[in-house]
């Protein structure tokens, strides 16, 4: 009986041996570790024709000469005092030589175009004139304190 003891006792310390290498060797599936990729800050300012205006950040392309940065501009809710703004956003993507390219979807006036930013008329004609090898790449939005 000693015998079975001994060999039950043995094949449940393999069995823990077994499970605490399985939880102390590392996994093929962790995420990057985002410390290591440097990262830049685009910044978009816009002039708005009425206060309560916002901008977010939405995505980023990149083709082989350009970075497009992506962002959404929500009209106000409700009444909103009728004097020009200037709303600014922010989006925080992986460091790069390559020129950026702002592009602002939701513009509904006719004045204050600015060369250094793109207005198409839709995120789907904007993707249309990307290229077949345009890819998205990873963007954080920036809270108003790391503003």
């Amino acid at each position: 009986m000693s015998k079975l003891i001994v060999i039950r006792a043995c094949r449940l310390l393999a069995l823990w041996a077994a499970g605490f290498l399985l939880l102390a060797a590392p996994s093929g599936c962790q995420s990057k570790d985002d410390s290591t990729i440097e990262m830049e800050t685009i910044q978009l300012a816009l002039n708005t024709p009425s206060a309560g205006w916002t901008a977010s950040p939405i995505e980023a392309w990149e083709t082989e000469i350009t970075l497009f940065c992506l962002f959404q501009l929500t009209p106000p809710q409700g009444m909103a005092a009728q004097v020009i703004s200037k709303i600014e956003s922010r989006m925080s993507i992986p460091l790069s030589t390559k020129p950026k390219r702002l592009v602002v979807f939701g513009k509904t006036w006719n004045w204050g175009s600015s060369a250094d930013i793109e207005f198409p008329k839709s995120r789907k004609t904007f993707q249309s004139s990307l290229s077949s090898n345009a890819k998205r790449i990873e963007i954080k939005t920036l809270d108003a304190d790391e503003r």
